[in-house]
Order: C-alpha cells, then sequence, then structure tokens
C-alpha cells in the first residue's frame, strides 16, 4: 500500500517526482513524512518514538515491522540550521535498516511542508563506507525540477478535517487525543505505446494526535489506500475505460513507546551527535585549550 506501511513518504516522492508509489521490498524507508510540521518544533537531539507498523493490499502485499524515528543531532548547513532524522527498520528475520536526513528548519514554516518535503531535504545517509564513515549525499534536486512544476501543473489535491477529541491507551493510562482525517489524491497522465493512461493515488488518513508524543505527535495512525487506472487510445478519450481500482490497502501504525534520550545513532556522525549550540561551545572550548596551555 501507499505512504504508511511500506514506504511513508510515498505521497510526498509522487508530489515531487511524478513518480508511482514503490512496492514492498524497497530498501530502506524514511519516516520524515511522519514528523509534525504544523507547529514550531519541540524536539530536542536524543527524542525518539517507536512503532509497530502493519498492514496489506489486495494484491498481496504485507507489512509487518518496527519503526523508530530518531532526532539524531543538528547540522549548520551553509548557514541553514537542520536537524538530523535516523529511521530505523526493523523487520522480523531481516537485518536491521537504517536512514538518515539532514532537514532544515526552515520547513516548520511551509503550510506545505508534507507535500514538499524534499525541498527541505539537505542530506542523505542510506549506507557507510568501505572504512566504516558514513557515506553522506547532499541532496540535489533533478534537473528537470525547476522546469517540470509538477505542484502547479499536476498538485496534490487534498482537504483536513477535525473530528474532535478522541481517547487512546498509552503506556497503560487514556489519554485524550485529537482526531484528524487528512485526504489526498494526485492523478498522473503517460503516454504508452498509442494510449494514454491515466493513474490515480488516493489517500485516507486518520490519525490521533497527542502533545504527550515528541517528534510526530502521533497515537496512532490509520491509512486507507486506493491506486486507480483508465486508458484510451490517442485522441479519444471519450471511448476510455473507466476509472478502476487496482489495489487498496489498508494499514496501521501503533505507537510502541517513545523517550528522551537512551538510543545511541547509528549513522549520523559522531560530531553532529548534539545540538548546534552544544556543537559551537566545544569548538570554542578546543580553541581556548591551546592558548591556556601556553600561559
Amino acid at each position: 500500500m501507499r505512504r504508511a506501511i511500506r514506504v511513508l513518504t510515498a505521497f510526498a516522492l509522487l508530489a515531487a517526482c511524478g513518480a508511482a508509489a514503490p512496492a514492498r521490498g524497497q530498501s530502506v524507508i524514511n519516516a520524515i513524512g511522519l514528523i509534525d510540521y504544523s507547529a514550531r518544533p519541540t524536539f530536542k537531539v536524543g527524542d525518539w518514538a517507536r512503532y509497530k507498523m502493519s498492514g496489506g493490499s489486495e494484491l498481496g502485499m504485507r507489512d509487518d515491522y518496527t519503526l523508530t524515528i530518531l532526532i539524531a543531532g543538528e547540522e549548520d548547513f551553509w548557514g541553514d540550521p537542520g536537524f538530523w532524522v535516523e529511521t530505523w527498520v526493523d523487520v522480523p528475520g531481516e537485518p536491521p535498516r537504517t536512514r538518515a536526513s539532514l532537514v532544515s528548519y526552515s520547513i516548520f514554516s511551509d503550510s506545505s511542508a508534507i507535500q514538499r518535503l524534499l525541498l527541505y531535504t539537505r542530506k542523505m545517509i542510506s549506507m557507510l563506507n568501505e572504512d566504516g564513515t558514513p557515506k553522506v549525499d547532499i541532496n540535489k534536486p533533478a534537473s528537470s525540477t525547476l522546469r517540470a512544476r509538477h505542484e502547479v501543473k499536476n498538485p496534490v489535491n487534498w482537504s483536513r478535517e477535525e473530528l474532535g477529541p478522541d481517547t487512546v491507551t498509552i503506556r497503560g493510562r487514556t489519554v485524550t487525543v485529537s482526531k484528524v482525517l487528512l485526504r489526498q489524491g494526485k492523478g498522473v497522465t503517460s503516454s504508452v505505446g498509442d494510449s494514454t493512461v491515466y493513474t490515480e493515488l488516493r489517500e485516507d488518513r486518520t490519525s490521533w494526535y497527542t502533545d504527550e508524543v515528541p517528534i510526530t505527535r502521533l497515537a496512532r495512525e490509520d491509512i486507507v489506500t486506493t491506486s486507480s487506472r483508465k486508458a484510451w487510445l490517442v485522441g479519444r478519450s471519450g471511448d476510455g475505460t473507466p476509472l478502476s481500482i487496482r489495489d487498496r490497502g489498508e494499514g496501521s501504525a501503533n505507537l510502541l513507546d517513545f523517550g528522551h534520550g537512551g538510543l545511541e545513532a547509528r549513522m549520523v556522525p559522531h560530531h553532529l551527535r548534539k545540538s548546534i549550540a552544544a556543537q559551537r561551545a566545544a569548538t570554542r572550548a578546543s580553541a581556548v585549550a591551546p592558548a591556556t596551555k601556553k600561559r
């Protein structure tokens, strides 16, 4: 299925790249799409949240894994302060998977943050070099991004509905939460041989939010995703086949635990595993130390 479950940010990638949602088996998952960008960030380096992810689709895709989101550090990237997010995916019977992304704090000023995640992602780490050091890649938009203007020509249509207060159980306690329904949809038209194909992806995401949970504010999330398609010969759209559902998926993310410290980053370089303020203080201290010794 789409965003929640195997590919947490597929809708954002679809909006940015015009691509279809990836299928199960994708090597790395990036959970930056689960972060709450609706208000100023309150999380600190070391905060984390862990979820049980499960779901399936009519075409036979199945998901069952644990996902951990960790604020692993900070970095000032050419005058643009950002936070490092590590995504840990633990699938039963498989080696753990980790991805790290440096996201600019300026994303919290964008009312369409989820739809434009890649515009604020500055760096990514998805593997290690042969010597065991992180392989850091600077995120560069494709050369066609500015020319294509997918957001303008083919935007994601979405609506948000407040469903009122509800309750969930967190660590054995009943907690009052805010229930929200987010509907999103995007259509892509492409040419295949002598035919035109229209593909539509829709998502209904019901989320339960509470300020008790760091980073995401998410206590629970249920998602229903549908993928539909229709086709017609070039120039004969009136004779096209009806829009038909090709796959339907359902999934859920349920909070397992959260905390403020206690986890060690897996990929972010050691010197960045602290706040920018702490990094600058350490730099000043190291600069003062030699001068003190000379005296």
